[in-house]
């Protein structure tokens, strides 16, 4: 084999692609890293970042409005859209967005443009020929829409541009409400943008429980006034005056509406179109194949990351990039374990979710007991008269928790203990026997699992 320019080589400068080169670097190999847009990924530039900076502020604004009810006197309240773009990009350029400083702190060499396998050892970057001994494959997710006539025909925002629109629209379709659509929702609906929000199937959220559904379908609606359509399939987009005309099928009938803008929020697809065939690696539409381990069919290339399908957050992918990286270059053997992680959707009401669902034992025939402790059932919701949410647990019939959505304020850090308690296989009689705040939201947690005992 011909000499290698690099001991290990990462394609894609996300969460998984960073913290797997970082830790390459750290261990001493001769490390390059590979990024086709802004360095630090999607997550850092267009999405986990940005969309937390936006939608912090429009939760705040939203809460100040409202706050006449406890003698604030806010009605005419107003913000300057400009500075609101600022603060969203003065937030990812903190973060380290789009600078390769990090990387080449740590003595990595960075190349920018498009990775292309030429063989199993080997990359083309532009002019570049870049050989490897190992390989990192962290490419991420991108935009998949299929099934919509005339989507070329007109100009549509991606979840990673919406939050740049220099202007704000009057009236906003979003296509898909997943996490990511009802966040938009969240959002535009906030500042005041009239927003249709539609959904393929029976209902919002729906790898969530139906009880999360319900609580963020009522929260979108009834306080910032986001018309929902579930049952609904959009077919065709067509250029009209001021904007676009939607064409959507429901209860099997075709029904049109104009709009200013639209959003694409469909579900995301691994990006794999890089010559993996070249380098001896297999994949399909749901991501690249790999091992426990995280190696791919190569055996000297691994992957992590949206790439490989699955769940899709930063924590996740972080972990897997530093395992890929610990068992390429230290054959450590590690093993993935998603057991406690959690996935969130960031409305406020916060939907935080860990372990099995009900929908999810059901599939694999897993016995459990579930119960569900409304917010107003805790003090923390009369004194913030926030009641829309709860707490939910569920246990196998050994007693054992090995599930939980949380639907409240701060439900990401109401749910660590819960995560806690999963990974670490407790019966829930000891977490209803840990000490909780009175006046705070964990409260939920206690009652809930003291119910369960």
């Amino acid at each position: 084999m011909a000499k290698s320019d690099y001991q290990y080589l990462v394609i894609g400068s996300g969460a998984a692609g960073s913290a797997a080169a970082l830790m390459a670097a750290g261990f001493g190999a001769r490390t390059a890293i590979v990024e086709s847009d802004r360095f630090g990924g999607t997550t850092l530039n267009y999405r986990d970042i940005p969309y937390a900076a936006a939608l912090g502020f429009a939760q705040r604004y939203a809460e100040a409005v409202a706050g006449s009810r406890f003698g604030m006197s806010s009605s005419t309240l107003r913000y300057n859209y400009p500075t609101v773009l600022n603060w969203q990009a003065a937030a990812v350029r903190r973060a380290g967005g789009g600078s390769r400083k990090i990387f080449e702190n740590a003595g990595i060499d960075c190349y920018h443009g498009l990775a292309q396998f030429v063989g199993p050892h080997e990359i083309a970057v532009g002019n570049h020929r870049i050989r490897s001994e190992k390989f990192l494959v962290a490419t991420g997710a991108g935009l998949a829409v299929s099934g919509i006539a005339g989507i070329d025909t007109v100009s549509c925002w991606s979840p990673d541009t919406a939050l740049r629109m220099a202007k704000l629209p009057k009236v906003l379709l979003i296509v898909g409400a997943g996490s990511t659509g009802c966040e938009l929702a969240e959002y535009f609906g906030a500042l005041g943008v009239r927003v249709l929000l539609v959904e393929a199937q029976d209902r919002i959220l729906p790898r969530e429980d139906p009880e999360a559904s319900e609580v963020i379908y009522k929260h979108l609606r009834d306080r910032f006034g986001v018309k929902i359509l579930e049952h609904s399939r959009v077919v065709a987009l067509q250029p009209a005056a001021g904007g676009q005309q939607v064409i959507f099928v429901r209860d099997n009938q075709e029904k049109a509406v104009r709009v200013e803008a639209t959003v694409l929020a469909t579900t995301p697809e691994p990006v794999t179109d890089f010559g993996l065939e070249n380098a001896g690696v297999k994949f399909d539409y749901r991501g690249i194949k790999v091992d426990q381990g995280l190696r791919t069919t190569n055996h000297h290339i691994w992957a992590a990351g949206d790439v490989i399908g699955g769940e899709s957050s930063i924590e996740k992918a972080t972990y897997e990039g530093k395992l890929a990286a610990l068992n390429a270059l230290k054959n450590s053997g590690n093993i993935i374990n998603y057991t406690g992680f959690t996935r969130m959707t960031n409305t406020l009401p916060r939907v935080a979710k860990c372990g099995l669902n009900e929908m999810e034992c059901a599939q694999i025939k897993q016995k459990q007991k579930s119960v569900i402790v409304p917010l107003d059932a805790t003090t923390a919701a009369n004194v913030n008269d926030f009641r829309a949410g709860f707490v939910k647990l569920t246990v196998n019939p050994k007693g054992q928790l090995i599930g939980s959505t949380v639907v409240s304020p701060e439900a990401d850090l109401v749910i660590q203990e819960i995560a806690l308690a999963i990974r670490s296989g407790l019966k829930v009689a000891e977490l209803a026997g840990t000490p909780h705040v009175a006046m705070g939201w964990s409260d939920a947690v206690r009652i809930a699992a003291r119910e369960l005992s």
